[in-house]
């Protein structure tokens, strides 16, 4: 199954690349996509099932995140362009939304397909597939990397991924968390790294720190799901819930005391992930699955 994820996903994602390529970095910059923060205007229909991506309550969360960047950017007093930062983080992050998903889903294999396409200097296929919005998100997001450094990172996100699946303790599991997170935050940094005047190493690291504690508090709220939905190697005891609070307290905390200005914002992220619908919604994906699985098993 993983293999053949890998083989659909290698197909699909550069066709869709080579679709947005064609439509809008041929042709000179002169105007730009509020949805996808592309320097052209994507073909209607692109654009339109972007748009239905972005707009899908449960990436909600994660559209949410670019607006608190800029005001953290803002609170270190860096100047940048924040429309164009605001647009790139939002494709990055609704690349992280969907992405997450599919993994979720129990898709692992995505990830590498993904990651074949982001090192591709081409997708030249005839047909670009516009069914899947892991193709879709990859090819706009795609549009905005620059240099193989950021895709090394992407590489070393998804084997920290792939090392969170198999972890066969809370220890290990926080440990893998941690670097998720902190990943993911560091790569943001480094996307719209150009997009700022000054390079700021103090910025980075908070972002990283930041990132750590996210991902150790979505872990809190979603432990109990995910054990059910087959997604931990090991089984989360009372304690294990204890431990992982208190690393997340203990972190928050510390980024709290050190950034006073910035506890509202905090605040704020932590009501926002409590909101996050996604839970429901995977309920929902895998009653429908396994209603499936049974029907096709009796017919």
């Amino acid at each position: 199954m993983q293999e053949r994820n890998r083989i659909v996903m290698s197909v699909i994602i550069p066709a869709a690349i080579d679709e947005v390529s064609r439509s809008s970095l041929s042709r000179p910059s002169v105007h730009h996509n509020p949805a996808s923060g592309l320097p052209e205007p994507l073909p209607p229909d692109i654009d339109n099932a972007y748009r239905a991506i972005a707009e899908d309550p449960q990436y909600k969360h994660f559209i949410n995140i670019p607006v608190r960047i800029i005001q953290c950017i803002d609170y270190f007093g860096i100047a940048g362009n924040r429309e164009l930062i605001k647009e790139r983080l939002q494709s990055y992050y609704l690349f992280i939304g969907v992405i997450d998903n599919a993994l979720d889903l129990t898709q692992i294999g995505i990830g590498a397909g993904v990651l074949d396409c982001l090192e591709a200097r081409s997708g030249a296929l005839e047909e670009a597939c516009r069914q899947s919005d892991v193709s879709l998100v990859t090819a706009v997001l795609k549009c905005h990397i620059q240099n193989d450094f950021i895709v090394n990172k992407f590489h070393k996100l998804y084997r920290e991924v792939l090392r969170e699946r198999v972890a066969a303790s809370i220890e290990i599991y926080m440990s893998c968390r941690i670097g998720v997170g902190s990943l993911t935050a560091e790569l943001s940094y480094w996307l719209i790294q150009p997009l700022l005047k000054d390079e700021s190493h103090s910025l980075c690291e908070f972002m990283k720190q930041v990132g750590a504690v996210g991902c150790l508090i979505d872990s809190l709220i979603d432990l109990r799901s995910d054990h059910r939905f087959g997604l931990l190697a090991f089984t989360p005891v009372a304690r294990d819930y204890l431990r992982l609070l208190m690393n997340a307290f203990r972190r928050g905390f510390g980024l709290s005391i050190r950034h006073p200005g910035l506890c509202l914002l905090f605040l704020q992220a932590i009501i926002d992930n409590l909101r996050d619908p996604r839970d429901y919604i995977r309920i929902d994906r895998r009653l429908t699955a396994n209603q499936k699985d049974r029907a096709a098993s009796v017919a």
